[in-house]
């Protein structure tokens, strides 16, 4: 069975970051986010795109930008954008962490219920040990 931890990490690029430095900001943030992680954890990255960064970029410009962080760095599952008319505020951001602290629970639980249904099934099929009988000599032959 899998062990360690799904996260999601919020990626907010600020006005700061134009499309010729979105490159370089995501890989030091998966960079920190792939740091961070414990052997066998996994990270879903929500990044939310301004209209400027979004069309800023080729789509096959950013697809491949996305491709070689998830390639590069192996904690990172996924990388789901969402276009955004501005960075988040602060606000928007605690709203979705909330939004994300969700949505990991509702994983866990069915991951758990998945798990405790596989560990039914495998004892239902469970098939009991066949009987072996040996011939033991006795120590006084």
């Amino acid at each position: 069975m899998a062990s360690g931890q799904i996260h999601i990490a919020i990626l907010n690029p600020g006005v700061e970051i134009t499309p010729l430095r979105l490159r370089g900001w995501l890989q030091k943030e998966a960079a920190a986010i792939n740091k961070r992680a414990s052997p066998g954890d996994g990270a879903i990255l929500r990044l939310f795109l301004t209209k400027t960064l979004r069309y800023g970029l080729p789509g096959k410009k950013l697809d491949a930008i996305l491709q070689a962080l998830t390639e590069k760095y192996p904690v990172i599952l996924r990388i789901e954008t969402q276009l955004v008319e501005a960075p988040l505020t602060e606000d928007e951001m605690a709203e979705q962490t909330r939004i994300a602290n969700v949505h990991v629970d509702k994983f866990r639980q069915r991951a758990e219920e998945y798990a405790r249904r596989k560990q039914a099934e495998a004892l239902e099929d469970a098939r009991p040990a066949p009987i072996q009988w040996h011939n033991l000599k006795s120590a006084l032959d």
